[in-house]
């Protein structure tokens, strides 16, 4: 296997203009390149997926065609698509992405502390991607804090922004159904329905998001252990959430993670819920 980060002598040039130079991550189905594009000058992501089955590629095209219509500052953009045919026995189909700069949460957690208005704020971007892909027909189901970057753009008065990424697992409940699907996710986030295999929808998304969130605060994974261990727990019991934790974020959390899906706040709601969390008066959120 590459090492993330080496440097990839000899790399195809793919669609005459877009050149991997390292890794920065292996999934199960794919694995992301930082690349270049030698037309524009400007450094991208390549997304290149396994060789697999018919099937594989179906749900490659799928994902394409899905990240394709969304647009959001909030979610990583599709620049470009094609098929890497540099060994004809072996086509490899793959996305250009742009290349987001920044941090994850879950390595912003591990760094330090994160404040309250911090975790706020994550809460209330990633809010407010569901919000908008939730509207157009599309559940993430893979909310966990290696899926949220943290953009820091550099200037003086700017702020880091959560962004959404990896929508390698996504239902378009448009035109998908979903009761067949197989459990997706990675397992520490998915929601009570997601671990039981049952049809699910946006509020598994609310769900593992109460979970990263719960995470920011205590630095420690809500269900932890082996995969059977965690899935069972959400089945049987609540998350924790700390006394401790800003009794104005608290009571969202607690609502986010309720085991029945018709109990958590919607997307909008919990917009609404933090942007109100965010502005309360009294003790500044810090």
């Amino acid at each position: 296997m590459t090492p993330h980060n080496q440097r990839i002598s000899d790399a195809p040039l793919l669609l005459g203009r877009y050149r991997p130079l390292r890794i920065l991550a292996r999934g199960g189905s794919s694995s992301v390149y930082r690349g270049r594009d030698e037309i524009l000058g400007r450094d991208v992501a390549i997304k290149l997926f396994n060789a697999g089955s018919v099937a594989d590629v179906r749900k490659q095209q799928e994902e394409l065609r899905m990240l394709a219509g969304l647009s959001h500052h909030g979610v990583v953009a599709v620049i470009d698509a094609g098929i890497d045919d540099s060994t004809p026995s072996d086509p490899r189909p793959f996305i250009v992405m742009e290349l987001v700069r920044g941090i994850t949460v879950s390595q912003a957690i591990v760094d330090r502390q994160l404040t309250v208005r911090e975790i706020g704020e994550i809460g209330f971007e990633i809010a407010e991607v569901l919000e908008y892909i939730h509207h157009r027909g599309v559940i993430h189901r893979d909310i966990t804090p290696s899926n949220i970057m943290l953009v820091d753009y550099g200037t003086a008065h700017s702020r880091p922004r959560a962004r959404l990424t990896d929508f390698g697992i996504s239902i378009d409940t448009l035109s998908r159904k979903n009761e067949s699907e197989e459990l997706f996710g990675t397992i520490a986030y998915v929601s009570p329905e997601q671990a039981l295999n049952e049809t699910f929808g946006p509020a598994s998304d609310i769900y593992s998001l109460g979970l990263v969130l719960i995470e920011c605060f205590t630095r420690e994974i809500a269900f932890p252990g082996t995969p059977v261990a965690s899935a069972v727990a959400r089945i049987t019991r609540d998350p924790e959430v700390p006394l401790w934790i800003d009794s104005r974020f608290s009571p969202i959390l607690i609502s986010m993670t309720q085991r029945e899906p018709d109990a958590r706040p919607t997307s909008g709601e919990l917009i609404e819920a933090l942007r109100a969390a965010l502005r309360a008066p009294g003790r500044e959120v810090r």
